[in-house]
């Protein structure tokens, strides 16, 4: 904003600049016009035959008007206060300054009057100059208002306590605006960011709800296992005891046969067999209830873990829904400071 040049319009309302000639030249029975550094941004108030129809009608002339209405501003910037001066048709005008921020933005013409009666040949040489009927421009001049000095320059003075009275005010009304604007980009911004947080936010709810699901699924599935390790711990103790059975089915024939003598030696071989297979049954199922209990264990701690991960993903989503909550609070809190 700082950086910004001004211009005569950016601080002023156009209607109200217009309003503003059209009251002081009913007051003054004066010509009125605002013009910015360019040229006139209003249209002339309480406007002479002698300069709309014939010297402004001139393209000469047009030009001429449009150059000295340039140049009192430029008389005037330098002063910084209003200047009085003869235009280039012989009229007396004045331009007062619109100062803003220390620049000047534009200027507030005044005049087309007289402070003492006409030289009307010199007036008749100036048609001739911007090519207008020299009898025509006399009679045109004749209806101009001759008023004192004094007056001109009072009216000077007025114009431009009004000029800055209005550009004082827009100027301090620009500012606000600009100011206003200003903070409503950074809270747009803000509201922005706040909503990409949020955003992401649920994103990352979403995710951690569907990760929590994939947990319950592992879960479910530890149970399953849990539940076929008990069904394979009762088929291992079944094992056990047959192997224990045929152990002592082995003892007792081992004695029979020794108690039948020589016709019972190969009985007594397999009954010695049939012990040798359930010492290696046993011991085999022993190493099986090993392994099942390590299983068991590992299971055990995996239940704990994912217990464990389930609390802890449970009250980072409870956590993110109060962020959430608040960035949406806070969120409207904005929207209600930018209303």
């Amino acid at each position: 904003m700082a950086d910004k040049e001004l211009t005569l319009l950016d601080v002023m309302d156009r209607n109200q600049l217009q309003s503003l000639q059209d009251a002081f030249a009913n007051a003054t029975g004066m010509a009125a016009l605002t013009t910015d550094l360019n040229g006139p941004v209003t249209e002339l108030s309480n406007p002479t035959d002698f300069c709309m129809n014939l010297t402004r009608k001139s393209k000469i002339g047009c030009e001429r008007c449009n150059m000295c209405d340039l140049k009192g501003g430029e008389q005037a910037k330098k002063t910084g206060r209003p200047a009085v001066y003869y235009c280039h048709g012989g009229l007396v005008d004045f331009a007062s300054p619109i100062i803003v921020n220390g620049k000047q933005i534009g200027s507030l013409i005044g005049g087309q009057v007289l402070t003492e009666e006409p030289d009307y040949d010199k007036f008749r040489k100036i048609a001739k100059e911007i090519d207008v009927d020299p009898e025509e421009y006399v009679e045109a001049l004749k209806k101009i208002k001759v008023v004192p000095k004094e007056q001109v320059n009072n009216a000077a003075e007025l114009l431009y306590k009004m000029a800055q009275a209005l550009s004082d005010a827009g100027y301090q009304k620009y500012l606000i605006e600009s100011s206003q604007s200003e903070k409503q980009e950074n809270f747009n911004e803000i509201h922005n960011d706040y909503q990409q947080i949020n955003d992401k936010i649920i994103g990352v709810n979403k995710n951690i709800a569907e990760l929590s699901k994939e947990f319950d699924k592992i879960r479910e599935k530890t149970a399953e296992s849990t539940k076929i390790v008990a069904q394979t711990d009762s088929i291992i103790k079944y094992i056990q005891n047959v192997a224990t059975q045929m152990t002592l089915l082995g003892f007792n024939a081992s004695i029979e046969a020794k108690h039948v003598g020589d016709a019972g030696a190969g009985f007594n071989v397999i009954a010695q067999e049939v012990r040798q297979l359930a010492e290696q049954t046993s011991s085999q199922t022993h190493n099986v209830e090993d392994v099942l209990n390590n299983v068991r264990s590992s299971i055990a701690n995996i239940e704990s873990e994912i217990a464990a991960a389930v609390e802890n993903i449970s009250r980072n989503v409870d956590t993110i829904k109060e962020l959430s909550e608040l960035i949406e609070k806070t969120s409207e809190k904005i929207n209600l400071i930018i209303k």
